[in-house]
């Protein structure tokens, strides 16, 4: 089974480099091996779960096994992605006793070329690529219809597998020959397939803003898994591709008819013309790029220079970044007993009083534990600090001392 034919009106046009994609990467899930066995073996068996649509696949595997194949992907990664959906599908039910009428998904990780949301341009569209910020805002999860069944009301024939590009989208025309129906269709919503959709905002971090500019934000789209999983404030690596949707805000109305107005004026009614092109049916081009991510991994910059995930740092990764004079130091004041008062009046020496907000600000500079929830959320152990009170109080030195 592939998804080789796609059907144009009445033609069916068959993408030979999807088709040659779907094979060549069904065969690195088959044959590639970690330690004698079948590294992916295990995670399509996990397939079968009803809560686990999405297969992890480590990027390095990939150019290992066939170079070819990974520069096809990060290349034309939008085009044969349902191409690489369909490999893991086909691979699930052959050794996961998978369920016939589910969906499955591929996700990419270590995707090795890194870029800034500021280099986001329109020659990116379509590749496979990562990218770093930290999210500022996060919408609730809804369902998104991705595939619908549309029943004619003239003849009553059911059209499947109508694909859904980021809008409502009716079947260009009846497939029955005889009908030649266009716009009168019913969604079949028994039959339609959706899945959960999120929508988040991330903006640049601080390391990467060039100096004197305003941070630039992308919208990013999470689906299936992925949704849930990230928490305003954190930082995360995204990898997927860069698109363009539809601004639904203009194209929300198709075959919208012009409307003629009428206006009062000296106690007779004039009738006025159509006004603006959208009045005349022309609709504007509007587009929007956002991100479609296939994976997310919070991330943590704080070691080495190196991004790295927070339930990877420990005690002796911590120890393995010190000299030892810096760690006879930490062990020293370990044993101090009055280490918490101590480093509020080594840290704020020029300021009288305010000790409270003092430690309030020690305590900022150390957070709290990062914990993770059985549901996969990260609750990232972050204090945040806001200081209000009467001018020339040092609120500002305060703060400057610790920035």
């Amino acid at each position: 089974m592939d998804v080789a034919d796609v059907q144009v009106g009445q033609l069916r046009v068959k993408d030979e480099v999807g088709i040659r994609c779907q094979k060549l990467f069904q065969d690195f899930l088959e044959e590639y091996k970690e330690d004698g066995k079948i590294k992916y073996l295990d995670g399509a068996r996990d397939l079968k779960n009803p809560e686990r649509s999405t297969l992890e696949v480590n990027f390095d595997d990939v150019e290992k096994y066939n170079q070819n194949l990974a520069t096809t992907i990060i290349e034309e990664y939008y085009r044969i992605y349902p191409f690489l959906n369909q490999a893991v599908c086909n691979f699930a039910r052959d050794h996961g006793d998978a369920k016939n009428d589910k969906e499955y998904y591929i996700s990419f990780v270590e995707v090795p070329t890194r870029h800034k949301v500021r280099e986001l341009t329109t020659v990116k569209i379509g590749t496979l690529i990562r990218i770093t910020g930290q999210v500022v805002r996060t919408h609730p999860v809804h369902p998104e219809l991705v595939s619908g069944t549309f029943v004619c009301l003239d003849c009553q024939t059911v059209i499947k597998d109508v694909e859904q590009q980021f809008k409502y989208t009716n079947p260009t025309i009846c497939r029955n020959p005889v009908c030649n129906n266009r716009r009168r269709f019913m969604l079949d919503v028994d039959k339609s397939l959706f899945v959960d959709f999120q929508k988040v905002r991330i903006q640049e971090t601080q390391a990467e803003l060039p100096r004197g500019c305003i941070p630039r934000s992308v919208e990013v789209i999470l689906r299936a898994e992925t949704v849930e999983t990230i928490q305003a404030g954190d930082r995360y690596d995204f990898t997927g591709t860069l698109i363009v949707v539809p601004d639904v805000g203009v194209l929300s109305l198709p075959g919208a008819k012009a409307e003629i107005g009428s206006r009062h004026k000296g106690g007779d009614y004039i009738a006025e013309g159509v006004r603006g092109l959208k009045a005349l049916g022309v609709r504007e081009l509007n587009y929007r790029m956002a991100f479609l991510a296939c994976s997310v991994q919070p991330t943590n910059p704080r070691f080495g220079g190196a991004d790295m995930l927070m339930e990877e740092v420990t005690a002796e990764m911590m120890k393995e970044q010190m000299t030892d004079a810096e760690w006879n130091k930490v062990y020293e004041m370990s044993r101090d007993r009055n280490l918490y008062q101590n480093l509020v009046t080594c840290l704020f020496p020029s300021i009288h009083g305010n000790n409270e907000v003092k430690r309030g600000v020690v305590l900022l500079l150390f957070g709290g534990v990062p914990k993770t929830t059985m549901e996969g959320t990260t609750l990232r152990g972050d204090i945040n600090c806001c200081i209000v009170g009467d001018p020339s109080t040092a609120k500002s030195q305060l703060l400057k001392q610790v920035s």
